[in-house]
């Protein structure tokens, strides 16, 4: 569910990690219970107060979500919504949020294939395909999980290595297991990054196998160590790890979203960079670069789903990077 600030009497940002998680498993399994003996129609009536609840206790939370629709609206032109209309329009976010968590279902329990999924890029999506191991940069837009289906048939079948940094990991791994053992998707838990799990990735990469890595989030450990870069209209923080492992994986590099249109599942995948030596002097400079593009493309995916980037913390909050970014 979403996050929400562990002390709310602290009155300055907080880093995203900082916050704990509203819910609980049993909840979730609660949530898998009525959708698979009851359907849609129970789920969404049990779902719509669920929603409600977390949005108007979740104060912190609300305040992020809100703050992402106004620079939503004035990026594109349009004026913030005020009043009640605001209200809503937030609870429309929260909800859609919910709605997701059915798409999480059907793709855990396996009912998701690859022709239920619209390919946008055919060219982007055959060369991942035939790429031996890739970088995939996603971000908490849409529902990467939908993308399994991708990874799990025939020839295309392969594990996909999601790299998360959530505490409660290892109980989801526990029930995605045993909702469906064959998920393709391999949730990698890592607390502190260090040389072992750069090794690990790596062998994964020769192994031809993906890494998934969401770019919208900074860094747990080293919180700082990040580029700013303008997305929908405001200077954002990105983490600059993502696009320094993507770059020491020495591999082609991916961006992949999955977000629902017209009612179908819709990948959009992309080119984003081929593998390259970057001298040190150069790297805070091809980081940024990175950065800014990252940011630009998120930007527009999100113009195309407004409602589907499940952000719930202030991602503009103010953090100072270093002076030095080569260090």
């Amino acid at each position: 569910m979403p996050n929400e600030q562990q002390k709310t009497s602290v009155k300055q940002d907080l880093h995203w990690s900082k916050f704990k998680e509203r819910g609980s498993m049993l909840g979730i399994e609660f949530l898998v219970f009525i959708y698979k003996v009851f359907g849609k129609w129970l789920f969404k009536i049990v779902l719509t107060p669920v929603m409600f609840y977390f949005y108007v206790t979740g104060k912190e939370s609300r305040s992020g979500s809100l703050h992402y629709l106004d620079n939503l609206h004035t990026s594109a032109g349009r004026d913030k919504k005020v009043g009640w209309a605001r209200f809503k329009d937030g609870f429309r976010l929260y909800f859609s949020f919910g709605m997701a968590i059915l798409d999480k279902f059907d793709a855990w329990l396996g009912k998701v294939n690859i022709e239920d999924i619209d390919i946008a890029n055919n060219e982007a999506y055959q060369e991942l395909l035939e790429a031996k191991g890739s970088v995939i940069f996603s971000s908490h837009l849409g529902n990467m999980e939908v993308c399994r289906a991708i990874f799990s048939m025939g020839e295309n079948k392969r594990p996909l290595n999601v790299i998360t940094y959530n505490k409660h990991t290892p109980s989801f791994n526990n029930f995605l297991t045993k909702v469906n053992a064959d998920s393709a998707i391999n949730f990698i838990h890592i607390d502190d990054f260090g040389p072992d799990d750069t090794i690990k990735l790596k062998q994964r990469i020769e192994d031809g196998e993906s890494v998934v890595i969401f770019a919208d989030r900074t860094s747990v450990n080293n919180p700082n160590s990040v580029h700013q870069a303008d997305f929908l209209g405001e200077p954002a923080p990105f983490a600059m790890g993502p696009f320094a492992l993507a770059t020491i994986m020495d591999c082609k590099v991916f961006l992949m979203f999955c977000i629902k249109q017209n009612g179908r599942y819709c990948a959009h995948i992309e080119k984003f960079a081929d593998p390259v030596k970057v001298k040190r002097k150069e790297r805070a400079a091809h980081f940024q670069g990175m950065a800014s593009r990252f940011a630009e493309r998120l930007a527009h995916y999100c113009h195309l789903a407004p409602y589907q980037w499940y952000n719930f913390f202030n991602f503009w909050q103010k953090i100072e990077a270093p002076k030095d970014s080569d260090k």
